[in-house]
This record gives structure tokens, C-alpha cells and sequence, in this order.
């Protein structure tokens, strides 16, 4: 009964509901702000020509927390290859859960905090559309948001959920298809 009442917990401070947004992918990730200390900041712009992963979670979900153990294992594999690891905590007061989160799961990766609907501004939310936990985009080099995981899409789920991501790190990685060259005409004979 707890764990029932705890997983509703974890769903009505993320605005959850059963109908997740959609966004489109891929579009441009506009710049944004993470919040590590009271006026300290991370903007992903300073990231730019690389690849970065971005988490938003509750840092009293579990399913968020199964997030990031995956993505600590993941950045052990991918910073060598530039890619960056990034993580927002988005319920009220998160800023003082974040230090015993980070502990509790061995993080090795920056965590900050920001307001919801900061958060679902930038992940192409309305205000009042629901956001399942935890979120996250992937951006390529190129600044374009190339793939954007909600926590109620299948892909996403304990099972697949780290090759979910693995593939999402590799496409994004992949260097940009390159536009076919045009077929000559066919000559009459």
C-alpha cells in the first residue's frame, strides 16, 4: 500500500496523467539553464558541439532513480566520446534532496533543479499538458534535439530502458546523413 501511494506521490508532483504530451524530433533545443546553487548555473550552451543527455526526474521517484543508475553507467562509457550527462530535478524543493541523491546513487554527472514549467516549456509542453517522470532529450552536436523520452513510452521501461537509450546516444552520435547525390537522367535510346 505504501509503494502504491508513493508511485501516486511521484506522479501528481511530476503532473502526470495517464496521456503524455508528444513533441516533435527533431527540432532545435532552444538554451537552458540548470540551477546548482543559488545563482550558479549550467546553460547548455556551453555544451555546444557536443552531444549531451538530458534527465528530468524527481529525485523521490523510483523509476527516476533506476534513470540515473542507468546513466551513471552510461557516462562512464560515453564522456570519453564527448558526450555530456546532465540531469534537472524538477519537484518543489528539490535543491535539498538533490546532495543525498547524488550520494544514495553513486552520480557522477552534474544535477541541478529548476521549476517545472521551465522544464516543460523546454521539453515543447504546455503548462497544463502532464509530463510522465522522468524526461529526457538527447542532443546532437548540432544542437538539434534528436530524440525525447517521456516516462510512459514503452522503449522506456526497466527492461530495455538502458538499450532504449544506448541507441538514442549512438544515432545521435552517427555523423549527419549526408543528402543523396541526384540520379542522372536515363537517356532514350
Amino acid at each position: 500500500m505504501k509503494r502504491r501511494a508513493f508511485f501516486l506521490l511521484c506522479s501528481l508532483v511530476g503532473g502526470a496523467a495517464l496521456n503524455a504530451f508528444a513533441a516533435d524530433v527533431p527540432r532545435k533545443a532552444p538554451d537552458f539553464a540548470i540551477q546548482t546553487a543559488p545563482e550558479k548555473y549550467i546553460w547548455l550552451s556551453e555544451y555546444s558541439g557536443k552531444t549531451v543527455v538530458l534527465a528530468f526526474i524527481l529525485t523521490t521517484c523510483p523509476h527516476c532513480q533506476f534513470t540515473t543508475g542507468i546513466l551513471t553507467k552510461l557516462e562512464k562509457e560515453y564522456a570519453p566520446k564527448g558526450v555530456v550527462f546532465l540531469e534537472s530535478a524538477i519537484e518543489p524543493m528539490s535543491s535539498l534532496h538533490i546532495p543525498d541523491f547524488k550520494k544514495a546513487l553513486n552520480v557522477t554527472f552534474p544535477v541541478g533543479y529548476d521549476d517545472q514549467t521551465y522544464a516543460a516549456t523546454f521539453l515543447g509542453a504546455g503548462p497544463d499538458d502532464p509530463m510522465l517522470m522522468p524526461q529526457m532529450v538527447i542532443i546532437d552536436a548540432r544542437g538539434m534535439i534528436s530524440t525525447q523520452f517521456s516516462g510512459d513510452e514503452p522503449g522506456f521501461a526497466r527492461p530495455q530502458q538502458e538499450a532504449t537509450i544506448r541507441a538514442a546516444i549512438e544515432k545521435a552520435l552517427a555523423p549527419a546523413a549526408k543528402p543523396a547525390a541526384p540520379k542522372p537522367a536515363a537517356t532514350k535510346k
